[in-house]
């Protein structure tokens, strides 16, 4: 019976049924007044959010936008206008602005919001924390289609990224290793052999959440699970990656080399490592419930140590 079942789910998934399911529950989820938060971050969490909705809801769990809908436009508008009175202080401040890059002039916008603006009023990146911001804004610009969700998502993305794991961050290489020796010990004593973790810019694939790492059908997925709360998610991705490419780092005997090839993953590989990914996600850190159920129910998963 459970072979028939498992079946009958995996054929489900093949023809898009399972889409199907979770476009009508995230909408059943939206109708509720106000909407509920807890609700839309349980499903990102274990589904992942139709891309039709992914914008929209991105903004109401960042909190761009409220979650009474009948304020949802007013509130809008003010972002937009508030958007506006950024670039009006930016181009008084720093005329030469309008010739900078567009990611430039986002940080640009971040930086005199928060009113931090060098004195010698550039915004040429100055520290690491601009770097992985404006690397944040590049992934970002590929997921929006104006200037206004990108400084919005871009912003709210970043800090809500970094005071997620910000305290853990350290600890997630060693993670990283620990995971993937018990998952091929041949990669493993491979990888080490030629010392890659020093190597690979590994603490800035999970500060930036794998921006410009992953292809874009990959890390909009990610990032679900990230805006939902999951700072674990970033760990299983880079096993994912070593597992998922095992054969042609296994064939590559230096670092260098490795690094290089890593330095820009397959375009079509992007769904292999999101569920890999999943798979590791839900094997070492998230236990969900037996039964089946619609994503639009309240009961829920119960989350271990390494999804806080």
């Amino acid at each position: 019976m459970d072979q028939e079942r498992n079946f009958r789910t995996h054929y489900y998934e093949k023809v898009g049924f399972r889409a199907v399911e979770e476009k009508k529950s995230i909408e059943i989820l939206l109708k509720d007044q106000p909407i509920k938060r807890e609700k839309l971050i349980q499903f990102c969490l274990r589904y992942g959010v139709p891309a039709m909705y992914r914008i929209y809801i991105w903004k109401l769990i960042l909190g761009i936008l409220p979650l009474n809908q009948s304020i949802q436009d007013y509130v809008w508008q003010h972002r937009q206008e508030h958007v506006r009175e950024l670039e009006r202080a930016a181009t008084l401040l720093v005329p030469e602005s309008n010739a900078f890059s567009l990611e430039q002039k986002i940080l640009g916008l971040k930086l005199i919001d928060e009113g931090c603006l060098p004195l010698n009023k550039t915004f040429l990146v100055t520290d690491s924390s601009d770097s992985k911001f404006v690397s944040i804004v590049q992934a970002t610009s590929s997921f929006v289609s104006s200037d206004v969700d990108l400084f919005w998502i871009s912003t709210k993305f970043y800090k809500h990224s970094q005071e997620l794991f910000v305290s853990n961050l350290v600890q997630y290489p060693d993670d990283i290793i620990q995971c993937l020796k018990k998952e091929d010990v041949k990669l493993y004593q491979h990888l080490s052999h030629h010392q890659l973790m020093k190597s690979l810019p590994i603490m800035e694939w999970l500060s930036t959440c794998y921006a410009n790492v992953l292809p874009e059908n990959a890390l909009e997925r990610i990032w679900d699970r990230v805006i939902g709360g999951s700072s674990a998610v970033l760990i299983y991705v880079a096993v994912s990656i070593f597992l998922i490419l095992r054969r042609p780092l296994l064939a590559l005997q230096s670092a260098s080399h490795m690094v290089n090839y890593l330095s820009k993953i397959p375009e079509d590989c992007g769904d292999r490592i999101v569920n890999e990914t999943l798979e590791l996600l839900h094997k070492y850190a998230v236990q969900f419930p037996v039964q089946s159920e619609s994503p639009s129910s309240d009961s829920g998963r119960k989350v271990l140590k390494h999804c806080a």
